[in-house]
């Protein structure tokens, strides 16, 4: 069964700092530990390319790094990304987003 794929990319004012949020979620029948083991592959995947750090908080993973801040939510039938990038890595918002569909790609689907 192919996995279903629901992608928002957003950018917004919010005061005199732009936002862009990415969010990305991608369905699974691998259950949760074995969603969390590939999720830490993801995170080493894009953590080494972006400069990111990352850290497990019950079922989510919390990601943060310079201009960067996000979750991966992993539960029975699916893993969510949620992150936000600050006025500073806006130029590189496509970039990362398609380094973590690449990825969570090749590690989830």
């Amino acid at each position: 069964m192919p996995a279903s794929r629901i992608i928002h990319l957003t950018g917004y004012a919010d005061g005199a700092s732009l936002m862009s949020a990415i969010k990305i979620r991608r369905e699974h029948e691998l259950g949760v530990d074995e969603a969390k083991r590939r999720v830490d592959m993801v995170a080493e995947d894009i953590g080494g390319k972006f400069n990111l750090t990352s850290r497990w908080e019950g079922d989510y993973l919390r990601v943060t790094g310079t201009g960067v801040n996000g979750r991966v939510v992993v539960a029975e039938q699916s893993v969510e990304v949620h992150v936000e990038t600050g006025f500073a890595m806006i130029m590189f918002r496509e970039t990362i987003k398609t380094a973590i569909e690449d990825s969570i790609d090749d590690y989830i689907a």
